[in-house]
């Protein structure tokens, strides 16, 4: 059976957003995306953004390691963490941002089998 990172971190933020009694559109619109974008990142039918996985941290309370590759620490959110991201974000380039992205998603995948 294959492993599936990407399905397993999509479960992790639909159990997280149910637990706080959001409705799929109430969350879509406090991460300031369309509800119909939001349900393809839930059911992993698309990748959620870096900036919007940073929304989705900070929304859900959760820490990003604990979203992206499910540590046993469901530590919560850590302004540090994504003010360093942010600003990450802010200064680099769209081309590397997109490389960095799929290189995170490959060692979720390697660190799964």
């Amino acid at each position: 059976m294959k492993y599936d990172a990407h399905k397993d971190m999509a479960n992790r933020i639909k159990q997280r957003r149910k637990s706080l009694k959001y409705t799929q559109e109430q969350f879509a619109e406090l991460l300031d995306i369309s509800a119909n974008s939001y349900t393809r990142i839930e059911n992993a039918f698309q990748r959620p953004a870096l900036n919007t996985l940073i929304k989705i941290a900070h929304h859900l309370d959760l820490s990003l390691d604990y979203i992206v590759f499910g540590s046993d620490k469901n530590k919560p959110y850590s302004p540090i963490d994504t003010d360093i991201l942010e600003a990450l974000l802010n200064s680099a380039d769209k081309d590397k941002l997109i490389y960095t992205g799929k290189f995170l998603l490959r060692i979720a995948e390697i660190n799964g089998k």
